[in-house]
């Protein structure tokens, strides 16, 4: 009997589930594996906590895990996929393949199937494939100059409005809120903050954007909404790279902020439907570790 191994490795968290060809034997979590943002030693640790979990579960060793198929964030890559393959070379058996965390979450959504995913999470991306093979993806190109829409992104958009907001007049709730979340003491020491190096984590603060919009803050509201339509627009590129004679397109979302938003959600669901009225939204929550498990299992020779 084989056993087939598939990774989700984002970049807040590493989740697996472990299986033979029939059924799912044992899942695992831990910490982020990626290794731009952790580095090699913590990525190893965290992948080699979440695979031992899932093991135990199966009752296996990792060595005798015949395939696996991980899913990480910036696996395009040559040098992070080929430093991801080495350490999973450490710690399990078998064939072993790193493709990208959409990908993955791609898989999960469509299979060899054609239609978009839009992921949305620290970072975004929108990724597509069509009925003739061919893909496209649009965004995820890193924090300093892509990933619109994200959590990260939200982040940097709702200080920049809360301080456009104080340079007019009083401070904002929505200011009030990121000072004490960055644990600033006051204004000008939350201005030395966010602009130290190294960087803070901005994505940090979409919870904090997100509770304010709950409690009717306007400003944070229209960063959420602006977050929507600019998922919409990764969205949109994909769409006219790979779809343009076609009738029905399905479109998939996954991440974090589309998760826990609704106004993010319906802002990038209007504002698609706006520009392409042809789209079906997959209403199925997307589980990468499941793509990557069906992935490893699919390519087993």
């Amino acid at each position: 009997m084989a056993f087939f191994l598939g990774i989700d490795g984002g970049g807040t968290k590493t989740r697996c589930l472990l299986g033979d060809e029939i059924a799912v034997l044992g899942t695992g979590r831990s910490s982020s594996c990626k290794v731009q943002r952790v580095g090699e030693a913590c990525a190893h640790d965290a992948l080699a906590a979440a695979i031992h979990e899932a093991c135990v579960q199966a009752g296996i060793s990792p060595r005798q895990i015949a395939r696996t198929c991980a899913g990480v964030t910036g696996a395009g890559r040559l040098e992070i996929a080929n430093v991801t393959r080495d350490l999973l070379s450490n710690i399990v058996g078998g064939e072993i393949e790193i493709i990208g965390d959409v990908e993955v979450g791609f898989e999960d959504a469509f299979g060899p199937g054609p239609g978009v995913i839009v992921i949305a999470g620290t970072g975004s991306i929108a990724y597509g494939r069509n009925a003739a093979g061919k893909t496209a993806r649009a965004g995820g190109w890193g924090h300093a100059i892509s990933d619109e829409g994200s959590g990260f992104w939200i982040g940097v958009e709702a200080m920049r409005a809360a301080l456009h907001e104080h340079d007019g007049r009083d401070n904002s709730d929505l200011l009030k809120d990121l000072i004490d979340a960055v644990g600033a003491k006051d204004f000008d020491d939350f201005v030395v903050k966010v602009n130290a190096h190294p960087q803070p984590d901005y994505a940090s603060l979409f919870p904090v954007v997100l509770s304010a919009a709950d409690r009717c803050d306007s400003i944070a509201a229209g960063v959420l909404g602006q977050a929507g339509v600019q998922l919409s627009k990764l969205a949109q590129t994909v769409i006219q790279r790979l779809f343009a004679s076609v009738d029905d397109i399905s479109v998939a979302s996954h991440g974090g902020v589309l998760a826990n938003s609704s106004k993010v959600r319906d802002a990038f669901a209007r504002e698609l439907r706006l520009q392409t009225q042809k789209v079906r939204f997959v209403d199925e929550a997307v589980d990468p570790a499941r793509g990557a498990f069906n992935h490893a299992r699919r390519g087993f020779a």
